[in-house]
């Protein structure tokens, strides 16, 4: 738990970055987000603590990680930035530390009742070649 605690920090900061970028999602790299705990809070961490604290804290549910690759024939691998996006349990758990959240965790859940209430029917609409969901009525 402890660890988790540690790892506050960096979970607002990603919801920072998110935030600023409109997005639910953001992608800094790992010095962009030792700078911005360095400058915005006055935490000095190494690498190995960063992914450290984001393993916890992904384990934990709070936040999902998405690594991105790329294959070159020539270069072979081609490593990018990881894809950050903090799952429900991280936003509530922020609000609870009194970030300003609340309008994103009013839409996801709105979001997730529409989901509970049902498959809805969905039928091929052959011009556009897509499928197309009918939602239900009422």
């Amino acid at each position: 738990m402890e660890a988790v605690i540690k790892g506050i920090p960096v979970l607002s900061i990603i919801q920072g970055l998110s935030k600023y970028h409109g997005k639910k999602y953001c992608y800094p790299s790992q010095k962009k987000v030792l700078e911005l705990l360095k400058n915005r809070l006055g935490i000095q961490i190494s690498i190995a603590t960063l992914n450290r604290y984001l393993r916890v804290i992904e384990d934990k549910g709070l936040l999902r990680r998405i690594r991105r690759l790329k294959r070159d024939p020539l270069k072979g691998m081609i490593f990018q930035s990881t894809i950050y996006i903090i799952t429900y349990k991280g936003y509530t758990l922020l609000h609870q530390l009194g970030t300003r959240v609340w309008k994103y965790i009013q839409r996801v859940s709105k979001k997730k009742e529409e989901i509970k209430k049902g498959p809805y029917p969905v039928k091929f609409n052959g011009k556009k070649r897509r499928f197309v969901y009918n939602k239900a009525p009422g």
